[in-house]
């Protein structure tokens, strides 16, 4: 007998789940949570896959902005969001990051609800103009004859960059001097002043600043002519990042599958992609990742990430 209401309350919730999808999203504008400054990459494709889901859904998408933490502000933001689709978390390779070098987050990684993996890019290895380096090659050599002098900067300790520029260093046999920031853009600005050597970063990149090589998996495709940190001896230091959409956990299966479908369709809209290139230099994922294969790939991601922290020891304060 006890099983009877407990079936009873499955089947109410199964009865509802039509009418959940049918008034989303009219009910009120959706919060699209970008964990970073404004006028950064995530940042841009964030307004820019907002702009394309409006005209969708025909609800107003708004984008926030919450940064710091490397991007646990405002996860842990939509982590606590009601589960009702609208709020929503922009947000790139850092999710699996995060977990990896920090053992007290304020919410679950694995527990969101994830959506769709968008874009997969190559990240780019570059370097200011006022050093005598031009390619990734020649800032080995420099790193070599200037060791524990040549400075980097990254967008905070234990944040993805640091874990890419940790694997270059391990892979190129140099150690820099790393200097954290609250995000790219100061990098970017630093880097034009002259105060710091090198970065990696994902296009756009400013003008002013040299591009020096491909930290990819594979070259990357808006500079085809610079090589790879493997192809030019660095072992075990490539990596690609994602950007993607996630909603909070136990977000109701047709509000899921209506975002997902609506999201896909904006990778794919024509308009969309030609906006995408001009403005970040490269197009959404020809076949994106959605539900539960996006959240495999992430703890996979996880994994290996918690690999290189362990190796390089990378410790962030709790």
């Amino acid at each position: 007998m006890s099983k009877i209401p407990s079936l009873l309350g499955a089947l109410l919730i199964a009865a509802a789940m039509p009418a959940i999808a049918q008034e989303f999203p009219k009910k009120q504008p959706i919060k699209f949570i970008a964990a970073v400054n404004a006028g950064g990459g995530t940042d841009l494709l964030a307004r820019i896959t907002a702009e394309y889901l409006q005209r969708r859904l025909g609800q107003v998408v708004l984008v926030e902005n919450r940064p710091g933490a490397s991007g646990a502000i405002g996860a842990d933001h939509v982590a606590k969001a009601p589960a009702d689709g609208y709020t929503l978390l922009f947000t790139a390779g850092e999710l699996a990051v995060l977990p990896a070098v920090r053992s007290n987050l304020p919410y679950k990684f694995d527990n969101f609800t994830y959506l769709i993996r968008g874009f997969t890019v190559q990240p780019l290895i570059i370097g200011s103009a006022k050093r005598p380096v031009s390619s990734a090659a020649e800032l080995v050599t420099y790193m070599k004859a200037n060791p524990g002098k040549v400075t980097y900067g990254t967008t905070g300790i234990g944040a993805i960059v640091h874990l890419g520029v940790a694997m270059f260093e391990g892979g190129a046999g140099v150690k820099g001097l790393h200097v954290p920031y609250t995000g790219i853009a100061p990098v970017y600005q630093d880097m034009l002043a002259g105060n710091i050597d090198f970065s990696q970063t994902t296009p756009p990149v400013p003008d002013g600043i040299k591009v020096l090589g491909s930290v990819g998996t594979k070259r990357s495709p808006v500079y085809p002519d610079l090589p790879t940190l493997e192809e030019i001896g660095v072992k075990n230091a490539s990596w690609d990042i994602w950007y993607g959409v996630v909603a909070p956990p136990n977000l109701p299966k047709p509000i899921a599958d209506r975002l997902i479908a609506e999201l896909a369709a904006v990778y794919k809209d024509p308009e969309a992609i030609e906006k995408f290139k001009a403005a970040a230099k490269f197009a959404p994922d020809v076949v994106p990742l959605t539900g539960e294969s996006f959240k495999k790939r992430v703890l996979e991601e996880h994994k290996n990430w918690k690999i290189v922290v362990d190796r390089e020891k990378i410790v962030v304060q709790q």
